[in-house]
C-alpha cells in the first residue's frame, strides 16, 4: 500500500518539496497508524529543510506537530482504538530506558526517533504512533488546533517548568511573536510572572500585549538588555526563555540578574555563541537546555486549552500541498502564531 505525501527529496529552499507516492506506514505490534488531519509548521522544520540536521533520512516526510484519528492498532495496544482523536509529542520513545522511566521520554535516544527526521511525519497523510507518545483529545478541541498543542504551546510549558520560577518573578521571552514565543507569553501570564517580551518589530507590540506581555522591548538590532535592566530596577530578569538563540543570546546573558537562569529552547540561526565563563561564574548564572514537551506536559496543555485558560494562536491554515508557501511566509517573519497544514479538510 502507498500514500501520496509532500516529501523533502533534498535539502534546500521551500521550492524543494515534492508530492510523491510513499510506502504506507505499517504498524508493529505496539504501534498504531494515525490518519493525519492537521500538522503544524515549526521553525525547526525550516532548519531541517535547509539541511541543518544532516542526520535526517532523505527522502523525508517532515512534520512533527500532528493531530489526527487512529485508524489501525497493533495487538499490544490497549488504551487506544480506531476512531480515537489523538495528538502526539514530537518523538516516539522506547519506553524502556532510564530517561523514559523517569518521565523524560522527550529526550529518549533509544526509540524510533523524531517525526520528520527519523520517522515519517505529518506532511504525509499517515504516521505511526505508540501509547508512549500519544494523548486522546476531547471533542471540544478541533484537530487543526490540536496539532499545535505539543510543540507551539508544550515547548514553552516545558521551558517554564525548567525555569523554576515563582509568582511575581520576572521573565524575558525572546522571539516572542513566533509560534512558541507568543504561547510562552500567554503561559507566563497564567503563572503570574512579570513578562517582558522581546520583538524585532514594532508592528508586533500590540499583539504581544494582548497575549499578556507586561512590557515589550523592541530591538531590531537584538540589543535589549539595557531596556530589560531599566524595567527591573537595574537588577536584570529572574529568567530568560531563549527561543531565538544565537542572534539574541549575548543580550540575553546581559539581561539576567545574578543567580538568574537562562532556559535555552531554540536557535533560529544555527551555530556557536560566545560566553565568557567569568560572567557565569561570578554571577552564578544557570544555563539550562530545554527540549520539547513530555507526555505529561502535553496532557496538562490539553486541559488548559479545553477549559479556555489559553487560546492557541493560528496564523493561517493551508492545504498540505501549499507547504512551500507556509515555509516562505515563516521565513519572511511575517506571521505571528502557528501555520497549520490540513489534509483534506478539518477534523
Amino acid at each position: 500500500m502507498t500514500m501520496r505525501a509532500m516529501i523533502l527529496p533534498r535539502f534546500g529552499g521551500p521550492e524543494v518539496f515534492e508530492c510523491r507516492e510513499m510506502p504506507m506506514p505499517r504498524c508493529a505490534p505496539d504501534q498504531m497508524r494515525v490518519r493525519v488531519h492537521a500538522c503544524g509548521v515549526c521553525g525547526h522544520d525550516l532548519l531541517n529543510r535547509a539541511g541543518h540536521f544532516p542526520h535526517t533520512r532523505l527522502p523525508a516526510v517532515m512534520g512533527h506537530e500532528i493531530a489526527g484519528t487512529v485508524e489501525e492498532v497493533g495487538p499490544l495496544v490497549t488504551r487506544f482504538a480506531p476512531g480515537d482523536r489523538v495528538t502526539t509529542i514530537q518523538r516516539m520513545p522506547c519506553g524502556l530506558c532510564a530517561l523514559c522511566r523517569s518521565g523524560r521520554e522527550n529526550v529518549c535516544t533509544s526509540g524510533p526517533g523524531f517525526y520528520g527526521e527519523d520517522v515519517s511525519g505529518g506532511y504525509g497523510p499517515y504516521v505511526l504512533a505508540t501509547e508512549r507518545n500519544t494523548v486522546k483529545l476531547p471533542d471540544a478541541i478541533p484537530l487543526e488546533i490540536a496539532c499545535t498543542l505539543s510543540c507551539a504551546i508544550g515547548t514553552g510549558f516545558h521551558a517554564l517548568r525548567r525555569a523554576q520560577l515563582t509568582l511575581g518573578d520576572s521573565v524575558v521571552i525572546t522571539g516572542a511573536s513566533g509560534g512558541v514565543g507568543i504561547h510562552t507569553v500567554k503561559l507566563a501570564r497564567l503563572l503570574g510572572l512579570r513578562t517582558i517580551a522581546i520583538s524585532s518589530s514594532p508592528d508586533k507590540v500590540e499583539r504581544l500585549r494582548a497575549a499578556g506581555a507586561d512590557e515589550v522591548v523592541v530591538a531590531p538590532d537584538f540589543q535589549f538588555h539595557k531596556g530589560v535592566r531599566e524595567l527591573t530596577g537595574g537588577l536584570g530578569a529572574d529568567a530568560v526563555i531563549e527561543i531565538a538563540g544565537r542572534p539574541t543570546f549575548p543580550s540575553s546573558v546581559r539581561a539576567l540578574r545574578a543567580a538568574g537562569r537562562m532556559v535555552i529552547v531554540g536557535n533560529v540561526d544555527p551555530g556557536s555563541v560566545a560566553l565568557n565563563p567569568a560572567m557565569a561564574i561570578l554571577r552564578e548564572m544557570d544555563f539550562v537546555g530545554s527540549a520539547h514537551a513530555t507526555l505529561a506536559d502535553l496532557q496538562k496543555v490539553i486541559a488548559l486549552v479545553e477549559r479556555g485558560a489559553i487560546t492557541p494562536e493560528i496564523a493561517d491554515v493551508l492545504p498540505v500541498e501549499d507547504v512551500a508557501e507556509a515555509h516562505r511566509r515563516m521565513e519572511a517573519r511575517g506571521t505571528s502564531g502557528r501555520m497549520v497544514l490540513l489534509h483534506g479538510g478539518s477534523g
